[in-house]
């Protein structure tokens, strides 16, 4: 019985989204999704062959990809949600949801757009949400941005809007859109209807709830609230989740992201305006989080700990994770950052994604690692053991533009160790561990057109051992050491493709493996 009454409440849903008050904007958000496709083809056309397109990271088709706005498994693949902006042949911009799909969380296809800007709540933009599944349906939320011009200023509205789909890819817009938007009702608080967006989506028990990320008003402070609904359409406001004080924690807080791992609740957020605080908070852009535990009565998340960034690199930002059907959380991130010049823009694309990461709780702090399945994408693979190292070395048959080094040193006798990635006479990006301040560096001085600067984290030795993961590809650089991420976009030549490793004092290589990587195209 129970199964013939979702059956008819499933059927009730289905229909709704394509009853006759819908044949409009069904008509609209058709020949909006047209006219961008016909868009990315007349990019396709004009592309140029890249030395900065890589091998093995999913990348934009054309036009530049943003971050992803969204990750879920349904139907048994993986379907990943990003922002694409296009121009058309006028030069006016526009952002649409493109989609791919994937088994494996690697080897992604791209799939039809999802959607583009074709009601007044969305008519100026489409931005980032979540997804879940519900009734073997896709429920895609995300963010509608709009502009109106009112006694001469431009008032600017961001709501959180609903769409869904049977197959996963054919998705049809809710009729109660927007289904979450900012309010004064909600809180003495005063929160932006500029910057209320990104509404993370999951349930719990029997209910769903929504963090929204926006800013207080009054101080500038980045904050998430959060919210509650019992059908995915109407959502009543709890409390604020989590909120800065006094602009230590950023102006506001995007692409808010929540999952419960390892008996500990995690809060993701991406704070903008951080200020500096010696060498941490470099980038204006960052993504972290917290630890601790949500209270679903109250709405409030208290934390155990301090703050932590998911990369200590320059190109981590505004990540979306997802639970895979045997429990792992898995985190991908645009591999790139606002305002970042992007060299491949001349040649008609520009954007890609990062590796695929498992996150975890350990000792109570976030820590990230790549997942097992990239693995699968080892081919040749090279090894040397017990290499001990005072100077500088290089191996003839050890150099490349896309592959993986997975290494330990031993630190015991040695002041410092690095290594020299996409090397050449001219160019090299250079990471180097300092024993006597316990610092991991990232340097891009000298690692091709453009781009510098140094980032660094403070990293403790168990038993004097550096165990390293590193994955450089065309034009990337994705490190693991112990724990913790340093990820980098890097445009070197295409001859700079020498490894060399340093030491000063002796340093032992225990195992060092080189495996050159196969394509995903």
């Amino acid at each position: 019985m129970k199964s013939f009454v979702k059956m008819l409440l499933v059927s009730a849903l289905i229909f709704s989204l394509q009853g006759s008050s819908f044949a409009a904007d069904i008509a609209a958000h058709k020949q909006a999704l047209k006219d961008a496709k016909s868009t990315i083809e007349s990019i396709k056309k004009e592309m140029t062959a890249s030395k900065w397109y890589p091998s093995y990271h999913f990348a934009s088709q054309a036009g530049l990809m943003n971050h992803p706005a969204a990750i879920v498994y349904f139907k048994n693949a993986y379907h990943l949600f990003y922002e694409t902006e296009l121009k058309d042949s006028t030069g006016k911009k526009t952002t649409v949801m493109a989609h791919a799909t994937s088994t494996d969380l690697i080897h992604w296809k791209n799939s039809e757009l999802a959607l583009a800007a074709s009601e007044d709540y969305d008519k100026d933009g489409i931005f980032a949400g979540s997804a879940v599944v519900e009734n073997d349906l896709l429920h895609l939320f995300y963010t509608g941005y709009s502009e109106k011009k009112e006694n001469d200023k431009i008032l600017k509205q961001e709501t959180a809007n609903l769409s869904v789909s049977k197959d996963g890819i054919n998705f049809g817009k809710s009729a109660n859109n927007p289904v979450i938007k900012m309010d004064s009702n909600f809180s003495n608080i005063k929160f932006s209807d500029e910057y209320f967006r990104d509404p993370f989506v999951w349930k719990n028990g029997d209910s769903y709830y929504a963090l929204m990320g926006t800013q207080y008003e009054q101080t500038k402070d980045g904050a998430v609230l959060l919210f509650k609904s019992s059908d995915l359409r109407n959502w009543k406001f709890v409390n604020i989740t989590a909120i800065g004080s006094k602009g230590e924690m950023g102006n506001t807080w995007d692409c808010p992201n929540f999952l419960h791992t390892d008996n500990a609740d995690v809060l993701i957020i991406n704070p903008t305006g951080i200020k500096p605080q010696g060498k941490m908070y470099l980038n204006k852009y960052i993504s972290g989080g917290f630890v601790g535990k949500l209270d679903y009565n109250t709405g409030k998340f208290k934390q155990s700990g301090p703050f932590g960034l998911l990369d200590y690199g320059f190109d981590f930002y505004v990540p979306q994770t997802v639970k895979t059907p045997d429990g792992r959380y898995v985190v991908i991130g645009w591999l790139g950052m606002p305002d970042s010049k992007l060299h491949e823009e001349n040649e008609n694309w520009a954007g890609l994604m990062t590796l695929p990461r498992e996150i975890k709780v350990v000792n109570g702090k976030i820590v990230t690692s790549p997942i097992e399945e990239l693995k699968n994408l080892r081919d040749e693979k090279i090894s040397h053991t017990e290499i001990k190292l005072n100077g500088e070395k290089d191996f003839f048959n050890i150099k490349g533009d896309s592959y993986e080094i997975e290494a330990t040193v031993d630190m015991t006798k040695a002041a410092s160790f690095s290594v020299k990635l996409r090397e050449s006479k001219i160019q090299e990006t250079v990471l180097t561990y300092d024993k006597e301040t316990q610092t991991l560096k990232l340097n891009r001085d000298k690692s091709g057109h453009a781009l510098k600067g140094e980032r660094e984290v403070k990293l403790p030795l168990e038993n004097n051992l550096l165990k390293l993961r590193i994955f450089v590809d065309k034009s990337s650089v994705e490190i693991f050491a112990n724990n913790i991420a340093m990820t980098a976009r890097i445009y070197p030549d295409k001859a700079s493709s020498n490894i060399k490793f340093v030491a000063n004092g002796e340093a032992v290589i225990k195992n060092l493996d080189f495996y050159r990587l196969k394509s995903i195209k």
